[in-house]
């Protein structure tokens, strides 16, 4: 691995709700937070992406007593998967995820982040 670049940094998945379907959440972003979507994705900034979808977390046809055991943001509509390029820095990482979980929260969304460093945000 390169300095400054450690596996921790890698998964990061955000649980969203308030914003509508994917759809809606991936369009507030880019029209009044200025991301810009590159194939599938939402740029955040160089080398990170975001990846916004439709929750799969619990199965549609999962059972009732399971669905009330999890906790309820599991049952969010959409999840924000976060990704970076190969080399690009653990801060920068941080950083990115720090934004997203801001402007999400800036177009009215309600954010769970799950990730091995989501005590640093």
């Amino acid at each position: 691995m390169e300095p400054g670049v450690t596996g921790a940094y890698d998964d990061c998945r955000l649980f969203v709700d308030g914003v509508g379907p994917a759809a809606e959440a991936a369009a507030r972003l880019m029209h009044s937070r200025g991301y810009r979507r590159v194939d599938q994705s939402l740029r955040v900034t160089d080398g990170v992406w975001a990846a916004v979808r439709k929750n799969k977390s619990i199965p549609w046809n999962a059972d009732a007593d399971l669905i009330a055991q999890a906790p309820a943001f599991l049952t969010w509509p959409v999840t924000v998967e976060v990704h970076r390029d190969a080399g690009v820095d653990d801060q920068t990482m941080l950083d990115a995820v720090r934004r997203l979980v801001a402007d999400l929260r800036a177009v009215g969304a309600e954010v769970v982040v799950a990730a091995d460093f989501e005590e640093e945000l």
